[in-house]
């Protein structure tokens, strides 16, 4: 691998398959229900994404193809890692993640929310800590569902590391969403007292 093509230059869609690949998902089709059903609290792919990086790592002989006929169904697909593909896949590991660039649309939105009414900071708030409450509920049945499961998976230890991160983010923004709204009840009120500018 160049210089010009180190882990942290190439696209993080290729890791992600890589890495699933590692687990011995064989088609683009277990790749995206993985996705869906372990990863989606923290991480997307579309087969839309999933099939042309498998067509490039096979080409960069970092994974192999092989075509499968079964009766009644069409062709499918096999993939697994080669040895250089796991070369990669451990450099990679290897590095420190690059930070997420924050883009937070319910704090942009917030941050300006001086120009409407403050009900609808409150909804914007409120909105948002029901799909956050939502979130705590789902990750805490796979959670369950992971630890009661009976052929116990080997990569399962960093699977529940994973859940816990995206649980513990959703309980902290729950608590946020509560005291922010608070805050804007109180500021609702201050601007309905008689003493206040917007109360004159």
């Amino acid at each position: 691998m160049s210089s010009n093509d180190s882990p942290k230059k190439r696209p993080r869609s290729r890791y992600a398959v890589l890495g699933m690949l590692s687990m011995g998902l064989e088609t683009g089709y277990a790749m995206k229900k993985h996705v869906e059903q372990n990863l989606g609290h923290f991480w997307s792919e579309s087969y839309g994404q999933i099939y042309p990086i498998l067509r490039q790592l096979v080409e960069e002989g970092l994974a192999t193809c092989e075509s499968e006929s079964l009766p009644g169904e069409r062709q499918r697909k096999r993939y697994s890692l080669t040895p250089a593909g796991w070369t990669e896949l451990r450099a990679w590991l290897l590095q420190p993640p690059e930070p997420p660039p924050p883009r937070l649309e319910l704090l942009l939105k917030l941050s300006f929310g001086q120009r409407v009414p403050i009900e609808a900071c409150e909804k914007l708030v409120r909105d948002h800590r029901e799909i956050c409450e939502r979130d705590v509920a789902e990750l805490s049945s796979i959670e369950s569902a992971l630890r009661n499961a009976p052929n116990r998976h080997p990569d399962q230890p960093y699977w529940l590391i994973t859940l816990r991160y995206g649980r513990a983010l959703r309980e902290a923004e729950c608590a946020w969403c509560g005291e922010t709204l608070e805050q804007l009840r109180n500021m609702r009120e201050d601007e309905r007292s008689p003493g206040s500018a917007a109360g004159r």
